[in-house]
């Protein structure tokens, strides 16, 4: 019941922003996804039909009517600019990871959206952990929206959230029952590969017996 109450909740806050969304605004949403060792940040950007022109200037610097994979890539890069991820009071850097555009044509009847998608590496420690993100990108007609999404594994919940009245801004408690330990990491990760070495190497033939491979040669071999 929770859980599902708490997913109408996050569609709920969704869907009031899109049916709001005027024709001379830009809507920006982000989405916050958290593990023990990264945080993602999603964002989706749709120009409405009176602004699509100014933004599909911004994407499409050449002026040739298309976008290029350089030109998204640039106009990406700009948006991370201005955001800003703070964990713990330090300022953390993203790393984009996609980019992606509309055609024009989805631009010119205000159903284009823009997806950025970054990254920063982190190592969450056990205990409660401070996240503050916030939006600067057009603020002069932008409108936004921002939500953390529930995390995939028990070891990393949500606590208490705080937005500001326009939601360029989040405040969140992360909370961690288990550390990140990248040298445990890497133990289970060498003992996977040395588990699929010795699979490799001792087979089962045709009669269920183990074929082992000979390493060396039999001493006992006449010259």
């Amino acid at each position: 019941m929770k859980v599902g109450a708490l997913a109408l909740g996050v569609l709920l806050a969704l869907a009031s922003p899109v049916q709001s969304h005027r024709l001379d605004e830009y809507l920006q949403a982000t989405r916050l996804a958290f593990s023990l060792d990264r945080v993602v940040v999603e964002l989706d950007l749709t120009p409405g039909v009176s602004v699509a022109p100014q933004i599909f200037a911004m994407v499409d610097r050449d002026g040739d009517g298309r976008v290029s994979p350089i030109e998204i890539e640039g106009y990406a890069r700009r948006v991370l600019q201005d955001l800003s991820l703070q964990i713990d009071g330090r300022l953390s850097s993203l790393t984009l990871v996609r980019a992606e555009s509309p055609s024009w044509d989805e631009f010119g009847e205000g159903l284009g959206t823009i997806h950025v998608e970054a990254f920063t590496d982190t190592a969450f420690r056990k205990g409660r952990h401070r996240v503050v993100y916030v939006n600067a990108h057009e603020p002069a007609i932008g409108v936004y929206l921002v939500n953390a999404l529930i995390p995939s594994i028990a070891d990393v919940t949500i606590g208490a959230e705080h937005r500001d009245a326009l939601q360029r801004r989040i405040d969140l408690d992360v909370d961690v029952t288990a550390s990140f330990d990248p040298a445990s990491w890497l133990m289970l990760t060498s003992a996977a590969v040395a588990a699929v070495v010795i699979l490799r190497r001792y087979r089962p033939n045709s009669a269920g017996r183990m074929n082992v491979r000979r390493l060396a040669a039999d001493s006992s071999r006449p010259d």
